[in-house]
């Protein structure tokens, strides 16, 4: 591996949120709250549904067997998310962090699904993404107003492998993390082996094949369902920068420690990440600052999906110790318009907002959705 990155396509940013849990108002009618309640019950049971349908869809496979050919070129349509509450809960108006707007993905394509990481490039306009099926996604993210608006423009292609041919057809194509940096994308891959796989330059990248990186054993022994969720390349002026931060999903030892490697040019440096609240790791982006931004995930039978953002301070990043921050941002399926947050990206607009960006992946089943959300920092 270089020793060295170049600086990131994207201006990573800083910093979170909080959502207040307090009601908007007070005197709503005894009607009123027995229909937020009934939507509650109905939230809830449907949360216990979709928590079964994951846990069966391990035992069979969603994804679509059949391939694309080359660059394909998708119809996507959206639809908007003007509040994150489905309730009309207000936000904290002290919280750092404020919610911009979303999207609803949908598209006849079946390839299309199984969002898994994302970086946005151009001051947020475009937006690369890999798929856990071992597909690139590219395209143009549309604004008003300052809000997501649609997509344009949106075209998936196999992740290709050192011999040009897909990733997938060696058996490395559930795709679970990316970072792009000036210079290469990178992508965490999960299977009976698990690896990383490296595509430089970036131009022309849905056409390039990768090469396959040299990663410690206990990242390629790392069991099915607990591989790298989160690649992260330290920023121009970290003690690190130059090398990437690689992060598996959840703890394999009991101990609520997610295993964690510095990749650099050399040996690998270990190092762990604090879990806690039954969180597992989603996907991580470095602040500018040099703060490292954790998106996690959990599912409960009666909640359904939840979502959490962490921030780890960069003076706690380095080998041999266990990372921990505090929770900036937490919601939840039954209050919040979340589904299951897997990737996580920032950038600053033209106007030098600092804004954070996330997408779910949709296990590819009908009851889930794939979404878009976005945060602007104040």
């Amino acid at each position: 591996m270089r020793k060295r990155f170049e600086a990131a396509v994207t201006d990573i940013v800083s910093s979170g949120e909080r959502l207040c849990d307090t009601r908007r108002g007070a005197q709503a009618s005894r009607r009123t709250g027995h229909g937020i309640a009934r939507r509650w019950w109905m939230a809830a049971a449907a949360a216990s549904v979709l928590a079964v349908a994951i846990a069966w869809a391990g035992f069979f496979r969603f994804k679509p067997r059949a391939a694309l050919a080359g660059l394909t070129p998708i119809p996507v349509d959206t639809h908007p998310i003007a509040v994150l509450s489905r309730f009309g809960i207000a936000q904290n108006g002290a919280s750092p962090i404020v919610f911009r707007g979303g999207l609803v993905l949908e598209s006849d394509v079946p390839h299309f699904g199984g969002l898994s990481g994302l970086r946005m490039t151009d001051r947020g306009h475009r937006f690369a993404a890999v798929t856990d099926a071992g597909y690139w996604v590219q395209g143009r993210l549309l604004y008003d107003q300052g809000r997501p608006n649609g997509v344009a423009d949106v075209i998936i292609a196999s992740v290709l492998g050192p011999e040009g041919k897909p990733l997938r057809e060696n058996g490395k194509g559930d795709i679970e993390s990316l970072e792009l940096t000036g210079e290469a994308a990178y992508l965490g891959f999960e299977g009976h082996r698990n690896g990383v796989a490296v595509f430089r330059p970036t131009s022309d990248l849905l056409r390039r094949p990768g090469l396959l990186l040299p990663v410690p054993q206990e990242i390629v022994k790392l069991p099915k369902g607990r591989g790298l969720e989160a690649l992260a390349a330290f920023p121009t002026g970290h003690d690190f920068a130059g090398a990437l931060l690689a992060i598996a999903e959840r703890d394999k030892t009991g101990r609520d420690l997610a295993p964690a490697w510095i990749l650099q040019d050399g040996p690998a440096l270990e190092l762990e990440v604090r879990l806690t609240d039954g969180y597992d790791i989603s996907d991580a982006v470095f602040l500018p600052e040099g703060d490292l931004l954790l998106l996690e995930r959990r599912l409960s039978p009666l909640g359904g999906f939840k979502m959490r953002l962490r921030r780890i301070p960069a003076a706690k990043i380095h080998a041999g110790t266990v990372l921990d921050g505090v929770a900036i941002l937490e919601a939840n399926r039954l209050l919040h318009e979340i589904d299951n947050m897997e990737g996580i990206a920032a950038h600053r607009d033209e106007n030098g907002i600092t804004v954070v960006t996330a997408v779910s992946d949709d296990n590819f089943l009908p009851i889930q959705r794939k979404l878009l959300l976005q945060w602007e920092l104040k």
